[in-house]
């Protein structure tokens, strides 16, 4: 049974679903329920307060929202939200002093500028208004009401015609760094779906753990599991998966499972006893996790290997290819990328301006795309970035490998893997000549069907080459490209995000299933010798941070000194790098994307080389940034330096000023350097092809 703690959690997010769909009444129940268990949750009182504010019932939304700011005072969206029925109940002064704490805590917020200037407006202080109204148009030149408002105030100033107000420097242009209201309802109705298959779960005969029917027992904490990973109680998932185990011994996915979910809700106690097992049946030949779980727990190259030459077994025997082409496309070499992502996620926001850059009169892009779709935001980018979209989702494997072998197309780059949503079974078909693991997948796939991987000389040097089952091309410089669009938005004062204003900030924003103990322990001791210091992370799990602060404590660090920062739109993420003093990797599996994004916005990036894909992809990253000294070789050296940069603030100020320096000749964010020797790995991959030579290992020169 879920504890009390993700009862709450889950009933929260059944009240922000229900909000989501417009399901108002119930949303207000679940946040009652909510506030029945924790008085002073926050979370529930702002949206019960905005839930009242959406039913027209202002007095009544304005008490609650004054209460959740008696719990956290410093939150924009909240202080924005109170000034706005302050301004509807006419309460003027009032307005404008919540829009001021607003604007405050976030510099970049247009439309808390364009309704303080409403309000200004109301008390007749026009020249104020229309400053806010420009302002608000500086930051977002979209926002109609406010360009309608400064067009207005304009004209009653006798300012005549309106001018064109200037976009700020950091003005959020694209469309491509947030979920759409499409997007939010179709979470929020699968979240509803999660909750409705956990209920089934409980109501299934068999669930307890005396049934006599134990494939009833063990679908019902089967479907349990996997609602509440949907639900992000991984603490409770494993524990059902644990259970299945128990009557289902020879399902072999299931202690993967387990140890997947307890490294997510960073419940370590119990990690050595499922790695034991799992490595136990690895030497019976069974593939008891997932590769890209292992790789998490286990920074062995050979395993590494082993594991993912268990996985392919599943692609073996390969279905009859397709027939061989007998040449190269006449004109232009034709490139697939094919991946289930074309949305907001890490590997298209590395690879957008990539795709935009192919050199259109030697090489013809198409993309095929057999994931969820999305509306509007990256998705969109990436459909104009290609030539050829083609939308597969509704293909078979086979029915996808016909259409690209139909294509003509040459080279088929695969993004994903062994990841979620992939379709490898497509390629398993050969449907072009020449088959390629890029990006998507950190690490070898062991399928003979797949014929290079590309990397680079830091990630895949000479001596671990063997733990590759592709041809391995090494990319000049690093192997992971820049997209230099990424928008950075203004950022707020480090109070509004819960740190504190002169202290040393430690920042280590990768996912809580890459922190492993040994690397936790070294961030506690740093902690403990840096006074004042706060190690910021991301907000997974509730369970995950409950683990995490206890983990903290006993190591005799307050858990206070945890900051847990909550998920937001991509632009601001990249802006909180600009608040934070150093960011510190993980190991075995490092920050990758995660680390590039944070060297973009000017943050140095401390890393330990290890000896696979992902623990030697941030050295690879921070070389090609101009910091090298940055890549430790061991987690002593790791601690060390982390220790006298923490404690020398000129040799800190002095790799930010380098950072910044290099920022835009660095070959990290040299995005159409690495674009054309990209294009020459394909190329030259093409005419080993044409000329009858087998995929053979290479090094692209710069």
């Amino acid at each position: 049974m879920p504890s009390a703690a993700s009862d709450i959690s889950i009933l929260f997010k059944q009240g922000l679903a229900h909000q989501h769909l417009g399901q108002l009444e119930q949303a207000r129940q679940c946040y009652a329920q909510v506030l029945q268990r924790n008085a002073r949750h926050f979370d529930a009182l702002y949206l019960m307060g905005t839930t009242l504010a959406q039913q027209g019932q202002l007095e009544q939304a304005l008490g609650w929202l004054e209460q959740a700011a008696q719990v956290q005072a410093d939150h924009a969206i909240l202080q924005n939200n109170l000034g706005n029925i302050l301004l509807a109940l006419g309460r003027l002064e009032q307005a404008v002093a919540a829009f001021d704490r607003a604007v405050a805590l976030k510099p970049d917020y247009a439309a808390a500028f364009h309704r303080r200037g409403v309000a200004r407006e109301g008390l007749g202080r026009l020249e104020e208004a229309l400053n806010d109204h420009a302002r608000a148009l500086a930051l977002l030149p979209t926002l109609e009401p406010a360009a309608q408002a400064h067009a207005a105030l304009q004209a009653q100033l006798g300012l005549g015609r309106t001018q064109a107000v200037a976009p700020a420097a950091s003005s959020l242009m694209r469309k491509d760094v947030g979920a759409s209201a499409e997007d939010n309802q179709k979470a929020a109705a699968q979240l509803l779906q999660s909750v409705q298959q956990l209920q089934a779960g409980r109501a299934l005969p068999g669930a307890a753990a005396s049934a006599q029917d134990a494939a009833s027992a063990a679908q019902a904490h089967l479907l349990q599991a996997r609602a509440l990973e949907d639900l992000q109680c991984f603490e409770q998932a494993a524990g059902e998966f644990e259970k299945a185990l128990a009557l289902l011994p020879d399902e072999q996915d299931l202690p993967g499972m387990v140890l997947q979910d307890l490294r997510q809700a960073a419940a370590w106690a119990r990690l050595p006893e499922w790695q034991a097992r799992i490595e136990a049946a690895m030497q019976q030949g069974r593939a008891a996790v997932s590769p890209l779980t292992w790789q998490a727990q286990s920074g062995d190259a050979a395993s590494n290997r082993l594991y993912s030459s268990l996985a392919a077994r599943r692609y073996l025997p390969a279905p009859v290819p397709l027939p061989a082409k007998r040449a190269l496309s006449p004109g232009r070499i034709r490139i697939a990328y094919l991946s289930a992502d074309y949305v907001q996620h890490a590997v298209m926001r590395v690879l957008a301006e990539v795709f935009e850059l192919h050199d259109r009169s030697r090489f013809e892009i198409y993309a095929y795309a057999y994931g969820e779709r999305q509306s509007g935001g990256m998705n969109e980018r990436l459909r104009h970035a290609f030539e050829h979209y083609v939308d597969a989702s509704a293909m078979s494997d086979e029915q996808a490998a016909r259409h690209i072998h139909a294509q003509g197309i040459d080279i088929a780059v695969d993004l994903m893997g062994y990841t979620r949503g992939e379709r490898l079974g497509i390629l398993a078909r050969r449907p072009a000549p020449i088959a390629v693991n890029y990006i998507g997948y950190p690490g070898t796939l062991c399928l003979p069907f797949i014929d290079y991987i590309v990397g680079d000389a830091t990630l895949m040097p000479p001596e671990l080459a063997p733990h590759y089952s592709e041809a391995i091309v090494r990319l000049p410089h690093c192997y992971l490209p820049t997209d230099r669009q990424r928008p950075i938005a203004l950022p707020p004062p480090r109070q509004a995000l819960g740190l504190p204003p002169d202290a040393f900030v430690f920042c280590a924003f990768s996912g809580n299933y890459k922190i492993s103990p040994d690397i936790f322990a070294i961030w506690m001791r740093l902690l403990a010798a840096v006074p004042g210091s706060v190690l910021w992370l991301v907000k997974g799990s509730e369970d995950a941070s409950a683990n995490l602060r206890a983990q903290a404590r006993q190591a005799g660090i307050d858990p206070a000194r945890l900051v847990f920062a909550e998920r937001t739109r991509f632009d601001q993420y990249l802006a909180r790098y600009t608040l934070a003093d150093l960011f510190l990797d993980t190991l075995p599996y490092n920050a990758l994307a995660t680390a590039s994004d944070a060297l973009w916005a000017g943050l140095p990036v401390l890393t330990c080389t290890g000896q696979t894909y992902v623990g030697r992809g941030a050295t690879s990253i921070v070389r090609a940034a101009g910091l090298p000294e940055l890549a430790t070789s061991t987690l002593a050296e790791y601690e060390a330096l982390a220790l006298r940069l923490a404690t020398r603030p000129a040799e800190l100020a002095a790799l930010r000023l380098r950072l910044q320096q290099n920022r835009a000749a660095c070959p990290l964010h040299d995005t159409p350097a690495y674009t054309r020797h990209l294009e020459a790995a394909y190329t030259r991959m093409a005419q080993r092809w044409q000329s009858g030579q087998p995929p053979q290992s290479f090094d692209v020169p710069a």
